[in-house]
């Protein structure tokens, strides 16, 4: 019946969207500790050294950039409506799993910050398949790219998926490959035009660049919530492997995408010092999407209804049930 309703383009679908996200997002706000905002901001990016004197603000403005990237995740651009399924399931899932990560995802606007960005990027490279003269949409998302490695330096490897992206959406003009990496050099041109007020641009600079970098650094560890949370994942990768295997071209070319936007962060993780919660924020769009197709699938509704109620317990046995 939940299920049911969610996927309905009515008004009461959409309004039971939003109730479900306002009580997770409520919840995560009450039980979030306050206390962590200021250790974790120790490491955050230099744009939001500012709130380093105000903890209590830092929960409302990554909270803000949570329901941003909510809100981002329900657009549907060209032929990825099949390959993304619901919008309002989408939503749910990318609030969930970010709210599993509750130490981090109150603390770190910088990756709420990188994640949003991410996702408009993506999105908008999705909006380039099967159409013609899409320069600049490619020149916006090089600067997208360069603007999400500001927040998390480790973003730039993003351009693997973006490269192979192009590989498999685009026909290979080289006059995109040049416009998309051109879009990237103009972010770097924009700090360095912003560094040149400085006494000493150069170190100014290599600030800026350097604390974007992303450091390993986590209070949390593995309870139930994240145990709960693994069938999330198990339905993710099913989606996948059907995709891949059962799936239309458009499907295929789509799952391909986002399996490479997941495979790309985590070598962020395992190889550049990423945190792993930091990571499952950043692919929690491409998860998402993935879980839904798993979701839509399911011809007893009972049984759909059963497993999506259970990943969203996910924010709430994490918060109320530790190891």
């Amino acid at each position: 019946m939940l299920t049911s309703i969610l996927k309905t383009r009515t008004l009461a679908g959409f309004a039971l969207a939003y109730v479900i996200c306002g009580l997770m997002l409520g919840f995560g706000l009450i039980t979030q500790n306050p206390e962590a905002a200021g250790t974790e901001m120790l490491f955050s990016h230099r744009g939001f050294y500012w709130l380093e004197p105000f903890p209590k603000v830092i929960p409302w403005v990554c909270t803000a950039l949570l329901s941003l990237s909510a809100m981002l995740s329900r657009l549907r651009p060209s032929e990825t409506k099949l390959a993304y399924g619901s919008a309002n399931f989408t939503m749910l899932l990318i609030v969930c799993i970010a709210l599993t990560q509750i130490e981090t995802v109150f603390a770190k606007p910088d990756v709420l910050a990188a994640a949003a960005v991410s996702l408009a990027m993506f999105l908008l490279l999705g909006s380039t398949y099967k159409n013609e003269n899409v320069l600049s949409e490619l020149f916006h998302c090089g600067l997208l790219l360069g603007l999400s490695s500001l927040f998390i330096g480790q973003t730039i490897l993003l351009l693997i998926p973006l490269l192979f992206s192009l590989l498999i959406l685009r026909t290979g003009n080289w006059k995109e490959w040049a416009v998309l990496l051109l879009g990237i050099a103009m972010c770097t041109v924009f700090v360095m035009m912003f560094t040149v007020w400085s006494a000493e641009p150069l170190l100014e600079f290599k600030r800026v660049v350097q604390s974007a970098w992303g450091e390993y650094f986590s209070q949390q560890n593995l309870n139930a919530g994240h145990v709960v949370l693994s069938f999330a994942l198990v339905a993710a990768v099913a989606a996948i492997f059907r995709s891949l295997t059962l799936g239309t071209v458009t499907e295929r070319n789509l799952i391909l995408v986002n399996l490479s936007w997941i495979v790309t962060v985590g070598l962020m993780v395992i190889l550049f010092g990423l945190g792993w919660q930091e990571g499952l924020i950043l692919v929690s769009f491409p998860l998402s999407a993935s879980i839904t197709q798993t979701i839509e699938k399911i011809k007893r509704w009972w049984l759909a209804d059963l497993l999506l109620l259970l990943i969203l317990s996910a924010p709430f046995v994490k918060s109320l049930w530790h190891f």
